[in-house]
């Protein structure tokens, strides 16, 4: 027989067991966060989502983004919308940032019936399918062909807009990867994987609208053949400052000539928006390459395209809650994280290609890494010169290498108080990078450094430090290394630049290789300071 202090406890343990027992309580499955360990192995991956954000350039080339980064458009700024009827749209719409873009738009087919790139599958005939603005207009207009007029809409601000950027080429109706962050996880897995060319983009829009307007936001940003917007609600923050009807009865207003166009003004974005027409909250940035989830390809044909669909349905939803959390906050704009990445990626990215470049000598891969490297370290002392005084035991190297991973990153610590954790993971991934970058640039100027007595050494240490480049590189994947340059790696675009040039740079600036670039280089600038 149990006394009265075991028998509680007996029924204590079965009426906490109980429930287990009938299944009302079930192991609580641990949700994926955000962690520094993610964030440093993937931080060749955020270095560059941040470096390409809001760049068609580097959208292009990381297609496949997974990032979501919010954003305000100030007031005042325009945006463009190509339609086939002179009434406001109620929205989802779609808004170009180029009047090119929207141009394309701006157009109807035969009997009003919209053509547009962005028709639902659902409600699209084969006949609509088959006369996209890409593909441009063919042949004469058959005598029952009636186009109706199409216009073209200019909207301003009236107050600044809230809107979720997603990055990569997220307008992109392909079964790439290029709509994960949309379809996996805004929409909780509503792939379109399986549908026609346009994947159902006005259930998209619908869908997502209703999300972003409860979270305070105006629209969804994101790039295909330029920057738009998926604006919600036409009657809330723009106003109709001007309208164009772009095409008369019988005649259709886009010209398959107009692709080039549209495609050389987009490319003006190749780096940047410009304009101060978008500000992204970096210190709000919430990118799948925190998060401990796989991101691998899920075709074995292209194992370079990272995946959210690779991830669980569950982990998605996490990401999904967790970016709930950080994008309804005020914005922070704590740091600008872009500004830093393109410092470092402005200092190194030539100096690393010159370095790689098989052609290229001993003498100038040695002064290219002494000059990317000198600064963190002290000079020997000259006899009797006054110096500072070293600690005893003191590792220079060690030291060295800590304020040359620290450099770039010193305008963020202003206000580290103040960061995010979205910040910490950022910062992270950038001192990662810079550990590599710092360490690989040190390790090959060890190797040249000294100098050889023969020829087969020499060209030993030559090799040897650029494949120490060369592998830095691939690593980093930087997006202006896909880009031709107008010069080559080892040649400067040259103009006068007091009290540097010479009449030829002043009348025809032009690329001048490091052999021709000195102060001998002289002779526009007058008094000329070299001969006073």
């Amino acid at each position: 027989m149990l006394t009265r202090g075991p028998l509680l406890r007996v029924i204590a343990f079965c009426f906490m067991a109980r429930p287990a027992i009938h299944g009302a309580v079930v192991d609580a499955r641990t949700s994926v966060a955000p962690d520094h360990q993610t964030a440093e192995k993937n931080a060749p991956h955020i270095f560059n989502a941040i470096h390409s954000a809001g760049r068609q350039w580097g959208s292009a080339i990381y297609h496949n983004g997974l990032s979501f980064i919010p954003a305000i458009m100030p007031e005042g700024n325009l945006l463009y919308h190509g339609t086939h009827t002179a009434n406001r749209p109620a929205g989802p719409e779609w808004l170009a940032f180029e009047v090119e873009h929207a141009e394309a738009f701006a157009f109807s087919t035969k009997n009003g019936t919209r053509n547009s790139l962005r028709q639902d599958d659902s409600t699209s005939s084969a006949n609509d399918q088959a006369q996209k603005p890409m593909s441009g207009i063919k042949g004469d207009l058959a005598e029952n062909d009636a186009y109706f007029p199409g216009y073209l809409h200019t909207y301003r601000a009236n107050r600044d807009l809230n809107l979720l950027y997603v990055d990569g080429m997220s307008a992109g109706k392909t079964s790439m990867g290029t709509l994960d962050t949309q379809d996996l996880v805004l929409r909780e897995n509503q792939t379109s994987e399986n549908r026609p060319s346009f994947m159902g983009e006005l259930g998209r829009a619908e869908s997502i609208c209703n999300l972003l307007v409860q979270w305070g936001y105006d629209g969804l940003m994101r790039t295909e053949i330029g920057f738009e917007v998926i604006y919600c609600d036409f009657e809330k923050g723009l106003d109709l400052v001007m309208q164009t009807r772009t095409s008369g009865s019988g005649y259709p207003s886009v010209d398959v000539r107009d692709i080039f166009q549209w495609a050389r003004a987009v490319s003006e974005e190749y780096d940047g928006i410009g304009g101060d027409r978008v500000r992204l909250d970096f210190s709000s940035m919430v990118s799948g390459y925190f998060f401990p989830v796989n991101i691998s390809s899920t075709d074995p044909n292209r194992p370079d395209l990272q995946r959210l669909a690779a991830a669980g349905l569950d982990e998605l939803k996490d990401i999904k809650a967790y970016l709930r959390n950080v994008a309804t906050k005020a914005r922070r704009f704590t740091v600008h994280w872009q500004a830093i990445v393109d410092m470092i990626a402005t200092r190194y990215a030539r100096r690393l290609s010159l370095i790689a470049e098989a052609k290229q000598p001993l003498d100038l891969v040695k002064s290219e890494l002494r000059v990317a490297t000198r600064m963190y370290v002290n000079a020997p002392a000259r006899p009797g010169g006054i110096s500072v005084q070293e600690k005893s035991g003191h590792n220079k190297t060690a030291e060295a290498l800590r304020l040359c991973r620290q450099h770039h990153l010193l305008p963020a610590y202003i206000h580290q108080n103040l960061w995010s954790l979205e910040d910490q993971l950022i910062h992270t991934a950038i001192q990662s990078v810079m550990s590599d970058i710092c360490e690989t640039l040190f390790s090959a100027y060890g190797i040249v450094h000294e100098d050889s007595a023969n020829d087969t050494a020499r060209l030993k240490q030559l090799n040897d430090s650029q494949n120490l480049v060369a592998a830095l590189k691939k690593r980093l994947g930087w997006t202006m290394w896909r880009k031709p340059e107008l010069c080559a790696v080892d040649e400067v675009l040259l103009t006068v630049m007091w009290p540097l040039g010479s009449s030829e740079d002043y009348w025809h600036p032009d690329c001048r290789s490091y052999k021709e670039v000195s102060f001998e280089r002289r002779g526009y600038w007058e008094p000329d300071m070299f001969r006073i």
